[in-house]
């Protein structure tokens, strides 16, 4: 009898690039190890808020009562995230009435280390109260880099982002850790609602607030602070506060206030921004005068003014902001009678209510 064999050979299996393989889960003797240090600062386990597939551990809520100095009521939460390689990273959220969230976050190889340097911070510098507005302070405990043999690192802490909302208008801060990088602010309404207000708004406070710029649906500016630590972190808050304080103050007002209560600033902030223009007008203006100017050809100041577009070029990029060219717009009053418009929506697309008025004119 003839036998026939068959063999069957599949082909290799080949992961799709970028395809991350499923971490291996916490083991019962990992998380006995990692809790030792909590437990005994008196942190308990959330086992139901804790994902041992995704390598996560979380700890049951704490209550904060409001004080004198921050009348707010709190809730804190920690969640430890244990990577199969790498440093460990302890979050604590802080979260008020409102719905606002902060949080603190620290990386490093030891769970004990990073606990201590949590709870270092106090849960209520996570929280700020300015014109009676609460505002959720973000933060990064990061390792200093004046370390010594046998010693732990010092550690010093970073804002890095703030949220508030202000009369229906939410404000989105964040601070980029590079170093000389300004504070980006974002304004943004509620779905159904369009802002409406002037580029000025916020660039009234002072020199050191950019102008906004309206997108698709937000607006955003930036705020110029301090390039290094350890100012840097004081003044991000100091300038948040002082945004928001001028936001509560302004935005209670009808928008017809506006102009008349900063018509000066407004004036500055137009000046401020033709600057950039009447530098560009008046080296194009001085441009003919050199052929006036007796030079020797091995002149240092012929060298310079013949490379003068390159310099003012590289120049232009290596500030901290680039500069926008553009003719100022004149201070008006504002039209509109209210800061928020409705948005109501005919044929698919949205459109401002026929009741809402017009934006600045």
């Amino acid at each position: 009898m003839t036998r026939i064999h068959i063999e069957y050979n599949p082909p290799p299996q080949y992961e799709e690039p970028g395809a991350q393989q499923q971490a291996k889960p916490l083991s019962h003797h990992e998380i006995l190890s990692l809790m030792a240090p909590f437990t005994k600062a008196g942190r308990h386990a959330d086992l139901a808020a804790s994902q041992r597939a995704e390598r996560r551990l979380a700890f049951k809520a704490i209550q904060h009562g409001p004080t004198d100095k921050l009348p707010l009521s709190l809730t804190e939460t920690l969640q430890l995230e244990v990577p199969e390689s790498g440093p460990l990273t302890l979050v604590r959220s802080v979260q008020d009435d409102s719905g606002l969230v902060s949080t603190l976050t620290a990386k490093g190889e030891d769970a004990a280390l990073l606990l201590e340097r949590v709870d270092a911070v106090p849960v209520r510098r996570q929280f700020g109260l300015h014109a009676g507005v609460p505002v959720a302070r973000s933060y990064l405990i990061e390792e200093s880099s004046d370390a010594q043999e046998g010693v732990p690192p010092p550690a010093r802490l970073l804002i890095t982002a703030a949220k508030a909302r202000v009369h229906g208008i939410n404000l989105d801060f964040k601070a980029d850790r590079f170093v000389s990088h300004a504070v980006d602010l974002r304004l943004t309404a509620d779905a159904g609602t369009k802002l409406l207000i002037p580029e000025d708004l916020t660039a009234v406070i002072g020199w050191r607030w950019r102008p906004l710029r309206e997108f698709i649906s937000l607006w955003r500016g930036s705020i110029r602070v301090q390039s290094k630590e350890p100012r840097r972190t004081p003044d991000i808050e100091h300038k948040i506060g002082r945004t928001i304080t001028h936001l509560v103050r302004t935005l209670e007002q009808p928008p017809a206030d506006f102009h008349p209560r900063y018509q000066k600033a407004r004036w500055r902030v137009s000046f401020q921004r033709g600057i950039p223009l009447g530098i560009g007008l008046l080296l194009v203006a001085l441009t003919p005068a050199i052929r006036y100017i007796d030079m020797a050809d091995d002149s240092i100041l012929r060298m310079l003014i013949f490379h003068a577009p390159p310099l003012m070029l590289a120049a232009m990029f290596m500030t901290r902001e680039l500069p926008r060219i553009e003719i100022p717009p004149i201070p008006r009053p504002l039209k509109n009678k209210r800061w928020l418009a409705p948005i109501a929506e005919k044929g698919g697309q949205s459109r401002l209510d026929a009741t809402a008025d017009a934006g600045e004119s």
